[in-house]
């Protein structure tokens, strides 16, 4: 057997450490949001008690040298919520069920033609707490946008993916012009599409291309062994797979000619991993697969779980990088 020692020198370099979804709340900012919505404390004191709650989540990924910052959209209610006031067209909808996760979001109601509204981004996105070095923000993507909507304005699909994905953009860009580098486009229902829908995916990544930003899509919750090859066509940097959906066998058929973001940390789990199990997970996506550059993260959100075991699962990676010896 070979020593740990060895192992390690084996991998060789892992370029990137980062978060891929929402973060839990801590208690001291759901106990003021609760206060806030009863009136007993005003916006001041929940905007306080929101940015103490981004600085600790930030100097977190820092203290566990992550090389892309997140502010873990603790003030997003779901994933689509802020864009019912960023964008016009859209209000929030009826509680909804998120996949097969004891959690619930408002599903976006359509009413006109989606655009950018005049609504600040600066109300959802924390860039001045993030440290001006690899800033990425975590974004819907356009297709799961539009098969999680009641749609009652559009007749066609396409038309409402390319619109989201033109609105998406301008909040792309205007994120750029804010520092941001990465852009990662959360799309957990691409893995069930058919092949009309991933064309209308495709063009609409076609479009958030456009963009100055490096981008990525994070796929998750499903296998993506029916559409992989269809995936590795879109015009982005990186790719996120859920390994804990995914077998990497399928990964190894493909000429993967892109970035890969191994969600090697399971978002859905309590269970804390141990370094070993994730660096050998890492190991086999490496040899099997040989990405251009290689980013290890959670498969998902870690919202679905207790805070103390998001944190747990942040220091985990911390760990995991300090074995490697990533610089």
């Amino acid at each position: 057997m070979l020593t740990e020692r060895r192992q390690f020198e084996g991998l060789g370099k892992v370029d990137q450490f980062h978060l891929t979804g929402v973060f839990p709340r801590p208690e001291p900012l759901v106990e003021v949001s609760r206060r806030f919505d009863r009136g007993l404390a005003n916006e001041s004191e929940l905007q306080n008690s929101l940015n103490h709650a981004a600085q600790e989540l930030i100097q977190l990924q820092l203290e566990n040298q992550f090389d892309l910052l997140v502010d873990g959209q603790l003030n997003w209610q779901d994933l689509f919520r802020p864009f019912t006031e960023l964008f016009s067209g859209i209000e929030p909808g009826s509680l909804t069920r998120w996949f097969d996760n004891n959690t619930f979001f408002r599903a976006p109601v359509v009413k006109d033609k989606v655009r950018r509204s005049n609504v600040s981004i600066d109300r959802y996105f924390l860039h001045t707490l993030i440290p001006n070095r690899n800033r990425k923000s975590i974004l819907p993507g356009p297709f799961t946008f539009a098969k999680l909507s009641q749609i009652s304005n559009y007749t066609s699909f396409a038309d409402l993916v390319d619109d989201l994905a033109h609105a998406l953009a301008e909040i792309a860009s205007e994120l750029s012009r804010k520092g941001y580098t990465f852009i990662q486009f959360n799309e957990p229902s691409l893995y069930a599409a058919n092949q009309e829908e991933l064309e209308a995916a495709k063009h609409g990544f076609e479009t958030l291309a456009k963009t100055s930003t490096r981008t990525m899509i994070q796929t998750y919750f499903g296998s993506i062994h029916s559409i992989i090859a269809e995936l590795l066509d879109f015009p982005v940097n990186c790719i996120g797979i859920d390994l804990y959906a995914n077998d990497i066998t399928d990964l190894s058929q493909q000429a993967f000619d892109r970035e890969l973001s191994c969600g090697c940390v399971d978002g859905r789990n309590s269970l804390l991993e141990s370094p070993e199990h994730i660096i050998d997970l890492v190991t086999k996506v490496r040899d099997a697969v040989e990405p251009r550059q290689l980013y290890i993260g959670p498969n998902c959100d870690l919202e679905f779980l207790p805070y103390p075991v998001a944190e747990k699962k942040v220091r985990l990676l911390g760990e995991v990088r300090r074995k490697l010896n990533v610089q």
